[in-house]
Formats: structure tokens, sequence, C-alpha cells
């Protein structure tokens, strides 16, 4: 439904009628006891609390493939496919003309939400979004309580933005302790500190006395008005406007801008063609507006080392914040090509490994052991693997598969937290007991 919204055309896809696919929704409504989609009558599209779920669903079942592929078939920690769809929220405020480049030469879609960097980190954390486009000067990711990676998209360079009719406007470059008195207005970044804040404290000077914080599409409408100063990037959308200018700050100002992924749903390589993709976008903007810069010693190696590091490819910097090891290009993926395992199938396995044996878990679970043998065949041969040891005194886990179904507790135990969070959103109290079937 995310993809489309046409009732029909989804019905084709999955091979059914529409009346099915509406009672198949249905009954999910009241599985989870919330509205995930508003329908008309050939029409719908995911409430706030379908997305969420969708993004939190989307995680789950690519962390249980990527703990099978791993833990059991262990074909690499990267075996992954790439979404079609990519959620990211960003906090630039104009990142959709980067839509068009992934789209042609990526073969992803871009679905791209705009927030503060704060806001976009929160998105992350709360299973709204896959990604995040922020800029920070430590580690912005250090919020989100969940392993993620990061990738270094460009070392930002800042300037001063004011009046043309300011008294400094005729200087080639300002130092920031000639405006510490003026007014100024700032973004707010990770842990809602104020940019122009902490470039001051870096520089050694106090915050400045009049200092206005908001969000980066404010503090766009306010520079183009031109009645305060602000610090802005060379490589951002520019504020095309007469009564502007743009100077050099000596102490020369820098921040760090990064795409920070959930690495159960975004491929190292995907993020990291994905980076370099916005790295790109970043200095044609540069190129395309500034080029009289370029006369400036100091900016023209700036460029030049924005270019060699964008040649030299992206940098998974997350490697080292989230504990997990680069992408290798190239790797064979497993023999599970559709990329999701039955979940049933799994808790089927963890019922043999409770009972000791396949009759006594076929009697627990109703039905008959040939066809939980069956299955349990079925889904070693999906994987490639052997699952159980079968001897005399019973069936008991290979030491591998008992790895993965903790690793699997786990998994469920965070998407039941999203389906929480999304009741929590829409003032419904949390249920007593668990969801069916996925967990």
């Amino acid at each position: 439904m995310a993809g489309c919204g046409d009732l029909a055309e989804v019905a084709r896809r999955l091979g059914l009628r529409q009346g099915s696919v509406e009672r198949r929704l249905d009954r999910l409504d009241k599985d989870v006891d919330l509205a995930l989609t508003r329908r008309g009558c050939h029409s719908a599209q995911l409430t706030a609390a379908g997305s969420r779920l969708l993004v939190a669903g989307r995680r789950f079942f690519r962390q249980v493939d990527l703990a099978a592929r791993t833990e059991i078939f262990g074909s690499g920690p990267e075996a992954l496919d790439a979404p079609d769809v990519l959620s990211i929220a960003s906090a630039e405020p104009l990142l959709e003309d980067v839509v068009e480049d992934a789209s042609a030469t990526l073969g992803v879609l871009l679905s791209i939400s705009h927030d503060t960097p704060h806001g976009a980190l929160r998105q992350l954390a709360d299973f709204t979004v896959d990604a995040v486009h922020t800029w920070g000067f430590d580690t912005p990711h250090a919020s989100v309580d969940r392993a993620v990676r990061v990738y270094d998209v460009l070392d930002d360079a800042l300037w001063v933005t004011l009046p043309s009719g300011h008294p400094l406007a005729d200087r080639a470059s300002l130092s920031l302790a000639d405006l510490l008195d003026e007014n100024w207005v700032s973004e707010a970044g990770p842990g809602s500190e104020a940019l122009v804040e902490r470039v001051f404290h870096a520089a050694g000077l106090p915050k400045p006395p009049r200092l206005q914080v908001a969000g980066s599409s404010v503090v766009r409408g306010m520079l183009h008005r031109g009645d305060v100063v602000g610090l802005g990037s060379p490589t951002g959308p520019a504020v095309h406007t007469p009564n502007l200018v743009r100077r050099s700050v000596v102490e020369r100002p820098r921040r760090t801008c990064s795409l920070i992924v959930d690495p159960a749903v975004v491929p190292g390589a995907l993020a990291e063609q994905l980076a370099t993709l916005l790295t790109a976008r970043c200095l044609g903007r540069f190129a395309e507006h500034h080029q009289d810069m370029l006369r400036d010693p100091w900016w023209a190696q700036w460029y030049g080392e924005q270019l060699d590091r964008q040649d030299a490819g992206a940098t998974p910097a997350g490697a080292r914040a989230g504990g997990l090891s680069a992408h290798t290009p190239g790797e064979s993926p497993s023999p599970q090509e559709s990329g999701q395992l039955d979940v049933e199938d799994l808790h089927l396995l963890r019922a043999v490994a409770q009972h000791g044996s396949i009759n006594r878990a076929a009697a627990v679970l109703s039905i008959s052991q040939s066809a939980l043998t069956r299955r349990i065949h079925r889904l070693e041969f999906r994987l490639g693997a052997r699952l159980l040891l079968r001897s005399s005194r019973g069936t008991s886990l290979t030491s591998s598969t008992r790895q993965f179904l903790r690793q699997l507790d786990a998994f469920e135990t965070e998407f039941h937290g999203a389906g929480i969070a999304a009741r929590r959103s829409t003032g419904r109290p949390a249920p007593h007991r668990r969801w069916t079937k996925a967990g």
C-alpha cells in the first residue's frame, strides 16, 4: 500500500481480489488495534501509525534475514538486498534534487522528510525512517539508542551571511569577535545545541547576547529579510537576494555533515554510494554558485580536499561508532534470495528446542509430526544449513541456531516496542498481550 496506494493495483501485484486485500487490511488493523491505513473506494494511504510500523517491520524482517545469513549460513554481515524505497529524514531544507540522481544512478527511490537535526535523529530512533542526513560537531548519532552506521558526507566549512548595508560588508573576511554584538540567528543542531553558540565557544568567545535559535527553514527566511546575521554553508541551497552578502570567517569554523543509516535495512554498498552522491551534490552547488571564491587560496584548498575525499569514496565512520564491519563490495548472497523468512517457521523451531523432540513439540502445537518435520526440513533447505541435532536422547539446536533464536527474541521485543510507541502516539494504551504471528 505504501508503494502504490491503489487497491486494485495492490491486488493485481499480490494475485488477490481487491475484496481480499481490504479484508486483510481490516484484520491487520484489528490484530494491532490501530488504524494503519485510510481508505477510499479505490485508494488507500498509510496513517502515521502505519508508516511507523512499516519502517519497524522492514527493520525486523531484515534483522532476521541478516542474522540468518550471518549466524546460520555464514555469508557475512552485509549480504543484504537494497530496499525499493529508502525513507530519509534530512536536516537540509532542500534535498529533493538528490531524488532524481538516486533514482537514475543508484536505482533506489528516496522518500525524504525535512526536520531539525535533533528531530531527524529522533525519527531514526523511533523507527520512522531508515536513514538520516544531518550535521553535527561531535557524534550526532550518540542520541540514537541502537546500532547505526555513520558515513561522512562533507567537512563543511561555514561563512557569515549579513545584510549588504552592514558597516562590515565591504571587508573580504570577518572575525567572530567583530560580530559579537550583532543580532544573530542560528540553527539548532543535535542535542538542541545552537550552531552559532558552539562556533563562538570553539573560538574562545562568549555566545552573542542577541541570539535567536530556529529551524533551518526559518533561519533561511530571516536571513532573506536581511535583518539578522547568521552562519551558513556555501555547499547548501543558496539564499539568492541582492540585499545579502557572504564573507569568509577568519576563525574558519566547520561542521561535519553525515549520513546515518540503520545497517539492518540499508546495505553498506548502497549507503556508501548515497553518501558519495550527497557529497557530489553539495560540492556541485559550491562550484555552480560560488566560483569566485576559488580565487581565495583557503577556499580553493578546502574545495580540493573535499574533491579528493569524494574520489576516495565515502568513509564509513560508523564502522567504528556502531561496532560494525565495513561492507565488502561483491559479497555473494546466501541461497535465500527472497530475503524474508517465514517467522512462523522460526517459532516452530523454537518449540522443538523447548520440548526436546519433534514428537512432543508437534503435540503441543497441535500439528502432525510429519507436518512439523516437513516445515523444519523446508527451513533448513531455504537456509542451506543444519538447524537441529537429532539423536537417541532427543533433538537439540545447533550452537549457531541457538544464537540465532536468541537474536530473534531481541528483534521481536524491539518490533513490539515500536508498536507500543505507535499506540502511544495515537493516545491508545499499550496492549497486555503480545501480537500474533510475527511477534
